[in-house]
């Protein structure tokens, strides 16, 4: 190791003498299971000296000092002369790294910034670039591959941009949350070419927009269908699985959430189905997606609207195993509700079909958004209900899977969404879409 501490004297001091910074900032301020190394020093005494500074600072050997101070002995220490901060902070990033189990964000923060720091004073390395400090360099320092260093310097410049991060209890699932969010940055990036294609296409219209707003602005009785999924009222991200299999977690696989909030959707709906039966055809129909929860008080609004709903929900059976976060209580949830209505002169054009389909959900590690719904599923709805040519409208586009949908069956599909990490989403997809046709 660069640096050796010079242990030209190792002598006895209790442990209470020895002073922790307090600002010395700490990757873990607990000093984490330190059992074994109790048993360790039991046996074979304490080998590696207390590294101190003059004015009996601690520099390294945080776990030896509390070790000894369960033992009730004298701890074996050494002085580091002309101890400089940024030594001081290499040593205990050492340790750390070494001797203690971070959280998996504080190891790739920790990996980094020791590599940073040595990096300082040894030049960095590259291609073609004689000497410098190396990943490899810091692998052997702190005991870890240099592909296991190289990992945690790559996911350390992801916690930084997004600090929450910070909540992962994997690497993989840094990785599967980072994967989300470089989707969404990367739509971002792309919106404003993606948004001149989309203003070329003859087949759909998509705008950043909020459901009411777009939804004024749309003329009476000039759309076939609306077929929408708004959100559920059900405080969804408190309840659904998030990366690491977390119930109510902050991090998504997507990079996306959005207000669940009974109080923000429930006076939403409620403008919603007064717009909906307004801008719809006589001839015309909904679908609108709903937690089962709420299908009932759903279905009141629509009626009072002026639609006419069918008495019980279409179903979509989503798998025979659905998604459990409390097995031992409670059976598995496989299916969802879809609220069918119409208007007094509609008819519908797959007659006879039932009223529940089976179609598979869109993988959690293909989905751009975390209600996403599969493509084939709106195909089959829209289908029942649609000739080519029809103008179909989703006023919470989200992933835009709705609209795809529309186009593909040669439908004019009309979509808003207000969350712009979403709405990049939507228009990536569309702009896909139409690159292939």
């Amino acid at each position: 190791m660069e640096n050796t501490i010079n242990e030209k004297v190792i002598f006895e001091v209790e442990p209470t003498d020895i002073q922790v910074r307090d600002d010395l900032p700490r990757h873990r301020k607990d000093l984490g299971e330190v059992n074994k190394l109790v048993e360790s020093i039991k046996t074979f005494g304490q080998i590696l000296p207390i590294v101190i500074s003059r004015d009996n600072h601690l520099i390294a050997g945080g776990r030896r000092l509390a070790a000894c101070m369960l033992l009730g002995i004298k701890a074996r220490v050494c002085y580091k002369d002309t101890v400089d901060p940024l030594l001081m902070r290499e040593l205990e990033l050492e340790e750390n790294i070494q001797r203690k189990d971070l959280t998996p964000a504080e190891e790739c923060l920790a990996i980094d910034e020791l590599l940073k720091l040595k990096q300082l004073k040894h030049g960095e390395s590259g291609s073609g670039k004689a000497g410098g400090f190396t990943t490899e360099a810091v692998g052997e320092l702190v005991g870890k591959s240099r592909a296991y260093v190289s990992e945690a310097i790559s996911l350390a410049d992801a916690v930084r941009m997004f600090p929450n991060l910070a909540e992962c209890k994997s690497k993989s699932d840094i990785r599967k949350a980072v994967k989300g969010y470089q989707r969404v940055s990367d739509n971002i990036n792309a919106l404003a070419s993606y948004e001149e294609t989309i203003k070329r296409s003859n087949e759909f219209i998509l705008v950043n927009r909020s459901a009411e707003d777009y939804l004024t602005g749309i003329g009476d009785k000039s759309i076939d269908l609306f077929f929408t999924d708004p959100p559920y009222a059900i405080n969804i991200h408190s309840l659904s699985m998030t990366v690491g299999g977390e119930t109510g977690g902050d991090i998504t696989t997507t990079g996306t959430k959005y207000d669940d909030s009974p109080e923000y959707v429930f006076p939403l709906l409620e403008k919603i189905a007064v717009e909906s039966y307004r801008i719809t055809k006589d001839s015309g129909h909904a679908y609108l997606f709903c937690a089962p929860s709420n299908f009932w008080w759903l279905k009141e609004r629509m009626n009072s609207a002026g639609w006419i709903t069918h008495e019980r929900p279409i179903i979509w059976i989503k798998r025979e195993t659905g998604q459990n976060n409390q097995p031992e209580h409670w059976p598995s949830s496989a299916y969802e509700f879809i609220l069918f209505a119409r208007k007094t002169g509609s008819t519908i054009i797959l007659q006879g079909k039932p009223d529940w389909m089976q179609v598979d959900p869109v993988l959690p590690s293909e989905r751009v958004h975390q209600a996403e719904k599969p493509v084939s599923l709106c195909k089959e709805l829209i289908a029942r209900v649609c000739m080519p040519g029809s103008y179909i409208l989703d006023c919470f586009a989200g992933s835009g899977a709705i609209l795809e949908a529309a186009v593909e069956m040669k439908m004019l599909a009309l979509g808003c969404e207000k969350d712009v990490a979403s709405y990049a989403s939507a228009v990536n997809r569309m702009v896909k879409w139409k690159e292939k046709h």
